[in-house]
């Protein structure tokens, strides 16, 4: 397999983060909250809710 350069320097945080963690927070904090929590932006916050939606339908 190849392997790129970069190394896991360049994978972005929000992809290192715990999904349970993230759920369980999701029903008792705010988007801000979040942001704040797991070192996100808004918009990765945001994007990660719809992610889970529509995989969860």
């Amino acid at each position: 397999m190849r392997q790129n350069r970069k190394g896991i320097e360049e994978v972005p945080q929000w992809k290192q983060l715990s999904f349970h963690d993230f759920l369980s927070l999701e029903k008792s904090a705010n988007t801000m909250e979040l942001a704040e929590e797991f070192g996100m932006n808004l918009y990765q916050v945001n994007q990660l809710k719809k992610k889970i939606k529509r995989e969860n339908y």
